[in-house]
């Protein structure tokens, strides 16, 4: 059975506007985090979504979550499919952990590995659609590798 979308993230660079926009629009209601820094949409039918602070997200367009049984095997087989890891491994506060990754056009998509699952202990489902994961942390790039042979940029000589 093919992967459905779990949970869907847009960025904001302001909740009260972006929330205002989709309340005339759809009368949905949003829910903002503790810290300021992310709103879930709140209840719902189907996948959950979020927006992050606009200023905390590093990926150039909506980042759609994936459930998967084994995050580790999955973001391997990213990487034979010729895919980028971006985030190995996160916590997903209350529900297990996530991985993001970029796809050979750059992308970025997240893996959610429900708490419990895994390669190991794994055997548990996908979750169903009114499964509510709870707030991932804000995507963070990875930083660029050096390219092979690259020089180490010489120390500087302390001051006397």
């Amino acid at each position: 059975m093919p992967a459905e979308i779990a949970h869907i993230e847009f960025k904001s660079a302001n909740f009260a506007r972006t929330s205002e926009f989709y309340a005339k629009l759809f009368d949905w209601q949003m829910e903002q985090n503790a810290s300021a820094s992310y709103m879930k949409l709140a209840g719902g039918d189907g996948p959950s979504a979020g927006w992050f602070r606009a200023d905390l997200v590093q990926s150039p367009g909506p980042v759609a979550y994936l459930p998967v049984d084994d995050l580790e095997t999955k973001l391997a087989e990213v990487e034979a499919a010729g895919g980028r890891i971006l985030v190995r491994s996160l916590p997903f506060a209350g529900g297990g952990e996530i991985g993001l990754f970029a796809d050979p056009d750059g992308n970025v998509l997240g893996l959610w590995q429900r708490k419990g699952a895994g390669g190991a202990g794994g055997g548990t489902t996908a979750p169903k659609p009114a499964a509510k994961p709870a707030d991932p942390a804000p995507v963070k790039a990875a930083k660029p590798a050096k390219p092979p042979g690259a020089k180490k940029a010489p120390k500087k000589e302390p001051k006397k």
